[in-house]
């Protein structure tokens, strides 16, 4: 190593000293803030993998985002087909123990989904995990097992996705999934159920619960298909409602200004989606026996009949798996009559399409109301981010819009430069926000109420992961490593 390296690497180790000894951590998705770091410093603007790059670490498959306590960093992956917990040493990047989770076989999960998507949790002494193929699992900070529940694989057409949080003395777990969902707060020292409110009404879902305090009481709320429901974080008890919301829930909400705020999106309104072609565009392109209808060998030709703009043709439709459900003579082809059901079916959903601003019925109000909304721009994956009384929302094609907190008045909307679709969260500190897409790239942008790019990086590999921020460091995981950039 050259000397100058040397020496400024070992200049940022001592910067880095009462960093670690300070509060600012990062314990679970999207830190204790919400996405953001309240007392970051001297963040990057420009970093790669061979620019302002403290270490990268290689890493297995998966989509959990890094959460940083004191001198570790805690993260899961699949590797050569182990469901493995990392820990890592936050100073160096080396790798400070690794375990394996028991399975009996892998969850079935989408291609865009991995195996180890959730994001664990960490409250200084222990770290939670939750695996779909597993269960939870908890370990002290030396690797050793502390206890663990084996739990049945979850119901889940696309894999499990959510992360656990904690919520003043509890683990918080929601198992939201097609045949018996339920939230529970679980005792951290033993792994013991305190109170488990059933959700057998909710299907399969893969948002993150957000505890809040609210008319003086501390509530856990939960963004499930169509509701977002709240409870009492003592007991369980249902504290409020509020109906008409998306039917796959993946965000995770926030709050600021006594008010909730989150995403809905309905693919059959929300303006970035490609919507259904025509039947006779159909089978003008299909139909190769000139028959006037679609067998399923014809429409296996067919890429999508439902997209995402600028998504890669990542989470497209094909029409070959709408075949079965729209045969319904089971004749084994579909005619126009029959590609009716399939227009009837997307205009059922009547879910709105918009950031919404929710005001929670109060014991003296009786009622939950919705403050404002805004229809356009509205993400699928990402959770939109509060920063200094501004609301931001990232989607695919690198599109960004700012909202006045307080109003929804339109601050600005504009493009970040960087394109395809984004499923990382975008975060935020020293005036900075930190916005990720798929393909690599990472612009970072300047909070405030003109739009202004300060620095576009691209990592060389997919992106899934919402990064952290602790410090002065920026931690990022991508489809093979974990990176920590630091201005240097």
């Amino acid at each position: 190593m050259k000397p100058a390296v040397f020496f400024s690497r070992i200049l940022f180790l001592f910067a880095l000293v009462p960093v670690l000894q300070g509060q600012d951590q990062w314990g679970q998705l999207r830190g204790p803030h919400q996405g953001v770091s309240p007392t970051a410093a001297n963040l990057p603007v420009s970093f790669g993998p061979e620019q302002n790059v403290i270490w990268k670490t290689p890493l297995g498959n998966g989509h959990s985002s890094p959460v940083v306590w004191g001198d570790r960093i805690f993260v899961t992956s699949e590797t050569n087909n182990e469901l493995e917990t990392c820990c890592i040493d936050r100073t160096t990047g080396a790798i400070l123990w690794r375990r394996s989770a028991w399975y009996e076989f892998i969850e079935r999960v989408h291609k865009v989904n991995s195996p180890a998507t959730p994001t664990p949790a960490t409250d200084g002494e222990r770290v939670y995990v939750y695996l779909g193929s597993s269960g939870l699992i908890c370990y002290d900070y030396d690797g050793n097992e502390v206890w663990s529940r084996v739990m049945r694989t979850p119901a889940n057409m696309y894999g499990t996705a959510t992360s656990l949080v904690m919520g003043g003395d509890y683990l918080i777990h929601q198992n939201d999934n097609a045949q018996q969902s339920y939230l529970e707060a679980i005792d951290p020292a033993t792994g013991e159920t305190v109170w488990r409110a059933d959700r057998k009404d909710f299907k399969a879902s893969w948002s993150t619960p957000m505890v809040w305090n609210h008319d003086g009481v501390d509530e856990v709320v939960v963004y499930g298909v169509w509701w977002l429901k709240a409870y009492d974080l003592r007991d369980g008890a249902e504290r409020w409602s509020f109906p008409g919301l998306t039917d796959e829930p993946i965000i995770m909400p926030v709050h600021g200004n006594g008010l909730v705020y989150l995403t809905s999106y309905n693919m059959k309104t929300n303006p970035e989606v490609i919507g259904l072609p025509d039947w006779k565009d159909l089978v003008s392109g299909y139909d190769t026996d000139g028959d006037g209808e679609l067998s399923l060998q014809e429409a296996k030709a067919n890429r999508s009949i439902l997209s995402r703009y600028d998504a890669d043709g990542e989470g497209d439709h094909p029409l070959w798996g709408f075949h079965r459900f729209l045969d319904a003579d089971r004749s084994g082809t579909i005619n126009e009559a029959e590609w009716g059901r399939m227009i009837e079916y997307i205009n059922s959903f009547e879910q709105v399409n918009a950031l919404l601003a929710i005001k929670p019925a109060t014991e003296k109000t009786g009622e939950t109301t919705v403050v404002w909304k805004y229809e356009k721009g509205v993400p699928e994956a990402p959770s939109p981010l509060l920063y200094k009384d501004r609301i931001y929302m990232v989607k695919n094609g690198g599109m960004v819009t700012c909202l006045d907190a307080g109003t929804g008045r339109l601050v600005y909307e504009d493009r970040l430069g960087a394109g395809g679709p984004y499923y990382a969260s975008p975060v935020a500190g020293d005036g900075k926000i930190y916005a990720a897409s798929r393909r690599g790239d990472v612009t970072v942008f300047e909070a405030g109420d003109l739009f202004r790019v300060l620095g576009g990086n691209q990592l060389g590999e997919r992106i899934m992961a919402t990064p952290a921020i602790v410090g002065n460091t920026l931690y990022i995981r991508t489809e093979n490593h974990l990176f920590a950039f630091a201005q240097q």
